[in-house]
């Protein structure tokens, strides 16, 4: 088994607390608001019914709110997960969604208390490796002139 450098093993290390300054929780209101952030599965209906706008097999979509009433819902998509396990990030584009091909929606918001904690971490950790490896001060200047003469 090939052993990771000390840089992608703390690019692995990092990765998942970065995923955890994301909670996610029932959405408030039967109708999300613009801009709302949802995560919802993608019903076996709307795997038939959008297959033309995702692509075969979806079973997760991830994205923003741009409309919404009580029939349909209008997201701009990051995410879409598929059958498989593969996923795809998608770029905002807006595809619009029959309520009824969409199931358990969940918001999702980020979680400011863990952000700053993880971005601490991450800075005490560069600083923290920085020094270890001399990029930053702390060492002596070598050869030093001697002092001049009285």
């Amino acid at each position: 088994m090939r052993r990771l450098r000390y840089p992608a093993r703390l690019a692995v290390g990092i990765l998942p607390l970065l995923a955890a300054c994301y909670t996610r929780g029932p959405l408030t209101t039967p109708v999300p608001a613009a801009g709302t952030r949802i995560v919802a599965q993608v019903t076996d209906s709307g795997v038939v019914a959008l297959s033309n706008a995702l692509g075969a097999g979806p079973v997760q979509v991830e994205g923003v709110v741009a409309a919404a009433d009580g029939t349909s819902w209008d997201l701009q998509l990051v995410r879409v997960d598929y059958r498989g396990g593969a996923s795809v990030l998608w770029n905002h584009e807006r595809v619009s969604f029959p309520r009824a091909t969409l199931d358990h929606p969940t918001q999702k918001r980020l979680d400011r208390g863990k952000s700053w904690l993880v971005a601490g971490a991450v800075t005490a950790t560069a600083l923290l490796a920085a020094r270890l490896f001399g990029a930053i001060g702390g060492g002596e200047t070598p050869n030093q002139p001697p002092p001049p003469p009285n």
